[in-house]
């Protein structure tokens, strides 16, 4: 066998190779002898057709099926001989196969590229420090007065902003096509909830009023089974009640739960909303050692692996749709565009992978069994499973490989950040 080895880019592979055409005769000379023994004809005994007939009624076939036989072999030969573990199966191309002369086709892959991460110590970056302000815990306050709301019948006046109209909505295409009937819904005016055309027309209205409209929806509208459609719209008004919030004192901090103070109930949305700035500054400088890591080390990633992520990002849209009600294939989606849209996205998540996982392996960065179970643990509590149950599903899955390299790279990111150059805001 001859394998003339050619390296394309960091991660594209060709192997062009060449099989003595005696192997090629010999493998089909093969399955001649087994189709002789196997094949039935007429005017033939089982086992007794003559190989020449053989030869001639089925000269394709057998020949195809020794090409499917001694192909991937000699790939499989090939890669080993020269330690190469392709990320997808080898493609084939430009195959030559004719009896009496060499077998000659190229196998095309991708490799994980071999990468020697530099600069990745002593990175620049800026820590950032939010501190929650007065105004967000009493926006926050503000928000649990909406939420424990009550609402009270409205008698002699019509709709104004922020009352909730209860009525029944119909629905037709404007193009043409079946109406859809929406009963009891429950609106508040002067939100964005539907259309805002709708909102227009509920100023004053009363129950008994019957409102008819045109409802033109942007092409980027967040609803997308409406996007870029219009429909002829009726509301029939069947009642109105009016929004009244609570005061904020300490009988709300009570009626919300263990609270028997209002400043109880800031000090804990102090607690809660500064974790969480916390945790978003700490993402905000990894994002930063990150991307800093990618700008001192350009590469091009294999595309096989930029794929998987696409198909990975598309398949998680198409579950929180399926999760809305809505059918991602009749959503009006351009999935083309979108996988468009994704690709430099999910180009720069390959790149950020690779280099994570190669500055963990040039560290020795390892995950130690009791990360993975505390991990497990945090997980098991949220699905409510128990962690030896969980592990046996990932595991079967192949998902706890998964967290493993996961665990693994946030360590790398942890490495960077101990090493890094942090200019403290």
């Amino acid at each position: 066998m001859k394998v003339d080895y050619v390296e394309e880019g960091s991660s594209l592979r060709h192997m062009d190779i060449e099989l003595a055409a005696d192997e090629l005769n010999d493998q089909f000379e093969k399955g001649v002898r087994s189709l002789s023994r196997s094949v039935k004809l007429p005017g033939f005994r089982k086992g007794k057709i003559p190989k020449d007939v053989i030869r001639q009624r089925f000269r394709s076939d057998v020949l195809e099926q020794a090409i499917q036989d001694l192909v991937p072999k000699a790939v499989n030969e090939a890669l080993k001989e020269r330690e190469l573990y392709p990320i997808d199966d080898p493609r084939v191309s430009n195959l030559e196969s004719k009896l009496g002369e060499p077998l000659r086709f190229r196998a095309t892959f991708e490799v994980i590229p071999s990468i020697e991460v530099r600069n990745y110590k002593d990175i620049e970056a800026s820590e950032q420090k939010t501190i929650v302000t007065d105004e967000q815990i009493e926006a926050g306050i503000e928000h649990l007065r909406e939420q424990n709301a009550r609402f009270d019948p409205i008698e002699g006046r019509g709709a104004e902003d922020h009352d909730i109209v209860l009525g029944d909505l119909v629905e037709t295409p404007s193009g043409g096509g079946a109406e859809k009937q929406h009963e009891d819904v429950s609106i508040e005016v002067g939100t964005e909830a539907y259309h805002k055309s709708l909102h227009e027309m509920l100023q004053g209205a009363e129950p008994g009023a019957e409102i008819s409209f045109t409802a033109n929806f942007d092409a980027d509208g967040g609803d997308p089974e409406r996007a870029g459609k219009s429909f002829d719209v009726t509301f029939h008004v069947k009642g109105l009640k009016e929004k009244v919030l609570p005061d904020a004192d300490d009988e709300l901090a009570k009626d919300i739960g263990s609270f028997d103070t209002l400043d109880e109930v800031k000090a804990e949305f102090r607690s809660q909303a500064e974790k969480r700035a916390e945790r978003e500054d700490e993402q905000h400088l990894r994002t930063q050692l990150i991307q800093k890591l990618m700008d001192a080390n350009a590469f091009d990633p294999p595309e096989s692996l930029t794929e998987r992520e696409i198909d990975s990002r598309l398949e998680a849209a198409a579950r929180d749709l399926y999760q809305k009600g809505v059918d991602s294939t009749k959503a009006g989606i351009d999935w083309n565009a979108v996988r468009t849209e994704q690709r430099a996205s999910a180009e720069a998540a390959v790149r950020a992978t690779l280099l994570l996982d190669r500055i963990a392996q040039q560290e020795s960065i390892e995950v130690t069994e009791a990360e993975v179970s505390a991990e497990l643990q945090k997980a098991s509590e949220v699905l409510e499973k128990s962690p030896e149950a969980l592990r046996a599903q990932m595991m079967k899955d192949g998902s706890l490989e998964q967290l493993t390299g996961r665990l693994r790279r946030e360590k790398a990111v942890d490495f960077i950040k101990q090493h890094a150059k942090l200019n403290r805001g």
